[in-house]
């Protein structure tokens, strides 16, 4: 017998896979919100109410549209990652894989290419470590359960 198979039997679809699965859905889905409210950012009124520093604004500013759309396409892909887990479908291996090398490709131009990671708050550091292992992690689950 093939252990995938057997795997594949035990787990996909299971409740507990459906409810991570589920909560991967929301996760992602305030991901692509969070694209859209950084995208869409009035900057300059942002920074003169006191909401982030003129810093923050030139940094948000200068990030390229490409790097915005590796920000959408890991959040996006997160979503189908999420999708194909809750039915279990191999997709989700792919997408996960996708969402987590968007993810990368985002943080690594903000915190090691753009010069511009001091200029943002200390938190979205953080943040940028729990997406990444977030990612790892479903993407390990998809592994191990699709």
């Amino acid at each position: 017998m093939d252990i995938s198979a057997t795997r594949t039997s035990t787990y996909a679809g299971s409740g507990w896979v459906r409810i991570i699965a589920a909560v991967g859905i929301i996760w992602y889905t305030f991901g692509l919100v969070q694209f859209w409210l950084g995208f869409s950012m009035d900057t300059t009124a942002a920074a003169q109410s006191g909401v982030i520093t003129a810093a923050h604004s030139a940094a948000i500013d200068a990030t390229p549209l490409l790097i915005w759309l590796a920000f959408a396409l890991a959040s996006g892909a997160g979503v189908a990652g999420s999708v194909f887990l809750f039915s279990g479908s191999a997709g989700a291996q792919q997408a996960f894989g996708v969402s987590l090398a968007a993810a990368g490709i985002y943080y690594a131009w903000v915190y090691a290419f753009s010069g511009s990671g001091a200029h943002r708050p200390s938190e979205e550091a953080v943040i940028a470590i729990i997406v990444v292992s977030v990612t790892m992690g479903f993407l390990l689950l998809s592994r191990r359960v699709t």
